[in-house]
Formats: C-alpha cells, sequence, structure tokens
C-alpha cells in the first residue's frame, strides 16, 4: 500500500501543478509533463524506499565515500 500510495501521490501531485500551470498560462503541455514527471519521482521514492528497508548499501551523502547500510541511515 506504501508504494502504490508513493505513485498514486506522484502523479495526482505533479500532475495537479502541470493542469494548474496549463490554465493559469494557457499551455496544453504541462500537464502530460507534470504526470511523467510524478510517476518518474513515485518510481524513484519507491525503489529509495525499499533499498533503505532491505539494507541494500549505498555511499554516505556526507562526502567522505565510506559507504553504509541503510539500516545505518535511520
Amino acid at each position: 500500500m506504501r508504494a502504490l500510495s508513493y505513485l498514486l501521490a506522484g502523479v495526482l501531485g505533479y500532475g495537479g501543478l502541470g493542469w494548474l500551470l496549463d490554465r493559469w498560462l494557457a499551455t496544453s503541455f504541462l500537464l502530460p509533463i507534470g504526470i511523467v514527471l510524478g510517476a518518474g519521482l513515485g518510481i524513484y521514492l519507491v525503489i529509495r524506499r525499499f533499498a533503505v528497508e532491505r539494507g541494500v548499501t549505498t555511499k554516505s551523502s556526507d562526502g567522505t565515500g565510506a559507504e553504509t547500510t541503510g539500516k545505518e541511515r535511520r
């Protein structure tokens, strides 16, 4: 359910933002861009979230180059 909520929130959120910008700017291309961007962001968040939960080793974000597991980052 969490993965589905990330995907739906991305599509609805960015699709809605694209729709609002389309109406405000009188264009017709921002809604599809928003939907695709939202779907991509939702997929990215699902992959990132479940990689952390499974403890997949990733590079640290502090710039030291040290590797940490997802469980250590929580």
